[in-house]
C-alpha cells in the first residue's frame, strides 16, 4: 500500500516543477469580482454656508444669520502723536564757586624783628617807617577757594586789621599770584588806629589767580606811642580776604552743589488739526540723551508738573539721568527711555486754570545741576552739555479737546461670507437686514451712504441695495463718557421698503460701500470731545432670514482627501462598476456627482460623463411641506480602464449635488434635513500565478 502513495507524491512534486519551471515563458490570467466601500459623506446646509450661520429653531427649522461689519473711521485718524524731542546745548556759562573767606595775619615780630625781643614788655613803641618789601606772606588758597581760576565776574574783598597798639599812618599792601607775580590787589590805607579795620573792593573780572598768593606790605609807617604799651610781636597787620559772585571762565577747585541749566517751557504739539487739552498715555517713553564732557558728575531732573497718575498730582512725570564725569579728552554718553504709561498730562501750558487758553501744549521743567562732590575738578566755560528729552512713541488712551472739522470719503469692497460658497440660483421667501452704524467716538459727525452693491463674482452680476432711508444724510451724535455708551443708528430693511430680496437673491460674496462723512460739522465750544483708543465708526449689517428658498441649482459639496490605492490589491484593478447609495433627505430634486482630484485640487476626471447624470426623487413630504421620509437611490456607473486609472491617480474627491424645484415651489429647510452618499465599488481584478 505504501508504495503507491509514493508515487503519487513525485507525480505531484514533478507536476508543480514542470508547471514552475514554465511559469517564466506561461503567465494564465482570468477575472473576478469583488465589492468594496470607497467614500461617504452626509451633506447639508452647514457644508453650504458654515454651520456657524445657521440657527435652530424650536421647530428644527433654520434662520440663516450673519453680521457683516465694516470699519468706517479709525481712531488713528485723531490720535497720531507725533515725536517731539527738544534739544539743549549748553556751556556752563554759569559755573560759580562759594562765597568764601580766610584769615591771615602779617605779624609785628614780622614787619619790625626787634619787637622780638620786647615781647610781652611794656614800652613805648617809636615810631617806624619801614620800607615792608621783605615782609612777604604766602598766603594759600587752595583748601579754602581754588586751585586756580580765572574769573568772568566777581569780586574780592579784603580788610585790613590793626592789631598794632599804635596807629598805623600809611599802610601800602600789595597781593600778587606766587607763580607769575601777576598783582591781585594794589592798595593804601591810611590812618589806621589801634583795633580797628579798613575795607577795600576789588573786581576780579578777567583775573587769573592762583592757589598760592603772596601778600606783601609794601610799606607800614607807624606813629610813635604817647605812653608805654603791652608789645606782642605775633599780633600785627591783620588780614580777611573774601570772594564773593563768582562767574568762571575755569577752575580747578572743589565746585559746590549747583544749577547749571534751568529751563521752565511750554511746547506746543502739532497734532495735525486737533487741539487737545488733556491725554491718557496707553503707552509711550520720555527719552533723555546726555552728551557730556564735562568732568564732573552732573544730574538731569525732567518733570511734567501737570500731569498724574491714577489722579494722584504727587505722581506726576519725573525722571532724574545721572552723568558721570566725562575721562580727559572724550565724553560720557547716556540714553534713557522711561515709560509713561498710563500718565494723565494736561496739555494747556504752565496755568491750565487760567488764561490765554493753550491747547497742544505741555509745560516741563528742565533743570542740569551738580552735587558738591568734594572732590577737585577742573571746569570750562567751554565745558558743554548736549541734551536731547521729550515724548515719543506715544498712543494714547484717551484724547479729550476739539478735533477739527474733518470730512471723509470711505470706499471699500470686502468679502461676504453669508453666501460665498453657494452656487446656482435661489428664490427667496422672507428676508429683513438690520444697518446700523455704531459711533465710538466722542465726535458727532454726519454721514450719507452713497452706494452699498452686493457683488456675485461668480456671476459676475451687482446688485445695488435701494431703500429711501438711505437717500437723506443723518448725524451720528457722539458717544456718551462715563459711563461709556456708544452712540447708534439704526436702518430696517424688508421687502415693503426696499429691494432687499432681489438684493440677495444675486448671491452677493462681496460687498462694495461708499459713505460720505463730516466729522464736527457744527463746531465744539465746550473742548470736550473726547476719543478712546479703541473709538471706531463701524457700519454693521445684520442679516436674518428663515431658510425658505426654491431654487435651480443650488449646490451642496464636500471635499475629502482620497486615496484609491490605500484599497487592497488596488494596483490590481483594471476596471468595474462604482455604485452610488443615495438618501435625499431634502425636498428637492437632486443631481449628484463626484469630482476626483489631483493634489493641486485640480479636476482630473467625474463619476458621470458629461449629461449624463441622473435625477434623484425628493424627500417625501407630510401635509405641512416637511419632509418626514428620506427617499433612497441607487446609480450604477461603469468605469472602463482608461478612467479607472485616472481614479487612482487622484488624491482628493468632491462629492456634490445639485437641487432643483421644478414649479418654482419654495420649502423651508430644517436642521434634520440631510443628503446621504456612499460609494461603493464592484472591481474586476487582474490575478496571475
Amino acid at each position: 500500500m505504501s508504495k503507491p502513495k509514493a508515487s503519487k507524491i513525485a507525480i505531484l512534486v514533478l507536476f508543480c516543477t514542470l508547471l514552475m519551471g514554465c511559469k517564466r515563458d506561461l503567465e494564465t490570467t482570468w477575472d473576478a469580482e469583488y465589492s468594496i466601500p470607497i467614500a461617504s459623506a452626509n451633506l447639508d446646509l452647514g457644508d453650504l454656508v458654515g454651520d456657524s450661520l445657521l440657527v435652530k429653531n424650536g421647530d428644527n427649522s433654520l434662520d440663516l444669520v450673519y453680521n457683516y461689519k465694516v470699519d468706517v473711521d479709525s481712531v488713528d485718524q485723531y490720535l497720531v502723536v507725533p515725536d517731539t524731542l527738544q534739544e539743549k546745548s549748553v556751556t556752563l556759562s554759569k559755573i560759580v564757586l562759594d562765597n568764601r573767606m580766610l584769615s591771615d595775619t602779617i605779624t609785628l615780630g614780622e614787619i619790625y624783628p626787634l619787637s622780638k625781643l620786647l615781647d610781652g614788655q611794656t614800652q613805648t613803641l617809636p615810631a617806624f617807617d619801614q620800607d615792608g618789601s621783605a615782609n612777604k606772606q604766602e598766603i594759600d588758597v587752595t583748601k579754602q577757594f581754588f586751585k586756580q581760576a580765572k574769573f568772568k565776574e566777581g569780586f574780592i574783598d579784603m580788610t585790613l586789621s590793626n592789631d598794632l597798639p599804635v596807629e598805623a599812618e600809611k599802610i601800602v599792601f600789595i597781593l600778587l599770584n606766587k607763580a607769575d607775580n601777576q598783582i591781585i590787589v594794589y592798595d593804601s590805607f591810611m590812618n589806621v588806629l589801634p583795633n580797628t579795620s579798613v575795607k577795600t573792593t576789588k573786581s576780579l573780572a578777567g583775573k587769573k589767580i592762583d592757589g598760592i598768593l603772596v601778600g606783601i606790605v609794601k610799606r607800614i609807617k607807624t606813629k610813635a606811642s604817647d605812653n608805654p604799651v603791652l608789645i606782642d610781636s605775633k599780633k600785627g597787620i591783620r588780614l580777611d580776604l573774601a570772594i564773593r559772585d563768582l562767574e568762571l571762565e575755569y577752575a580747578t577747585a572743589i565746585f559746590p552743589a549747583q544749577n547749571l541749566v534751568e529751563e521752565k517751557q511750554e511746547v506746543r504739539y502739532n497734532l495735525k488739526g486737533s487741539e487737545l487739552t488733556f491725554l491718557v498715555v496707553k503707552t509711550g517713553y520720555l527719552v533723555m540723551e546726555v552728551f557730556s564732557n564735562v568732568k564732573e558728575q552732573l544730574i538731569l531732573d525732567y518733570s511734567i508738573p501737570n500731569s498724574s497718575r491714577n489722579n494722584n498730582f504727587a505722581d506726576n512725570v519725573r525722571q532724574t539721568v545721572i552723568v558721570p564725569p566725562a575721562p580727559d579728552g572724550s565724553y560720557s554718553k547716556v540714553v534713557k527711555k522711561f515709560p509713561l504709561d498710563h500718565y494723565e498730562i494736561y496739555m494747556l501750558g504752565q496755568f491750565p486754570k487760567s488764561p490765554p487758553f493753550k491747547p497742544n501744549t505741555i509745560y516741563s521743567e528742565f533743570t542740569t545741576r551738580m552735587e558738591y562732590t568734594g572732590i577737585e575738578r577742573t571746569l570750562s566755560l567751554r565745558d558743554s552739555v548736549y541734551v536731547r528729552f521729550g515724548l515719543v512713541e506715544i498712543k494714547p488712551e484717551l484724547a479729550i479737546g476739539d478735533f477739527g472739522k474733518r470730512e471723509f470719503k470711505f470706499d471699500e469692497s470686502k468679502p461676504f461670507k453669508a453666501f460665498e460658497n453657494i452656487k446656482g440660483d435661489i428664490s427667496l421667501e422672507d428676508v429683513k437686514m438690520d444697518l446700523w452704524f455704531q459711533n465710538t467716538f466722542g465726535i458727532e459727525a454726519d454721514m450719507q451712504v452713497e452706494n452699498i452693491t452686493g457683488v456675485n463674482s461668480r456671476t459676475n452680476k451687482s446688485v445695488k441695495l435701494i431703500a429711501t432711508a438711505l437717500d437723506n444724510t443723518f448725524t451720528l451724535g457722539r458717544a456718551m463718557n462715563d459711563p461709556f455708551i456708544p452712540f447708534i443708528h439704526s436702518m430696517k430693511f424688508d421687502n415693503s421698503n426696499s429691494n432687499l430680496k432681489q438684493f440677495l437673491e444675486n448671491m452677493p460674496n462681496q460687498l462694495d460701500t461708499k459713505f460720505n462723512m463730516v466729522v464736527r460739522p457744527r463746531g465744539s465750544n465746550d473742548y470736550q470731545d473726547f476719543v478712546f483708543d479703541f473709538s471706531k465708526l463701524t457700519a454693521n449689517l445684520n442679516l436674518e432670514m428663515p431658510v425658505q428658498f426654491g431654487t435651480n441649482g443650488l449646490e451642496l459639496s464636500q471635499l475629502q482627501d482620497f486615496d484609491f490605492m490605500s484599497l487592497k490589491n488596488a494596483n490590481r484593478i483594471k476596471s468595474g462598476v462604482l455604485k452610488l447609495d443615495i438618501t435625499n433627505g431634502y425636498p428637492f430634486e437632486a443631481f449628484c456627482d463626484i469630482e476626483f482630484l489631483d493634489e493641486q485640487n485640480l479636476v482630473i476626471t467625474t463619476l458621470f460623463d458629461a449629461g449624463k447624470t441622473q435625477t434623484i426623487l425628493p424627500g417625501i413630504l407630510d401635509g405641512n411641506g416637511l419632509v418626514t421620509t428620506a427617499t433612497p437611490s441607487q446609480l450604477y456607473i461603469d468605469i472602463p480602464a482608461s478612467k479607472m486609472q485616472s481614479i487612482k491617480h487622484s488624491k482628493k474627491i468632491r462629492i456634490k449635488t445639485n437641487f432643483a424645484t421644478p414649479g418654482g415651489n419654495r420649502y423651508k429647510i430644517y436642521s434634520t434635513y440631510k443628503f446621504g452618499v456612499k460609494l461603493k465599488g464592484n472591481f474586476v481584478y487582474e490575478q496571475s500565478f
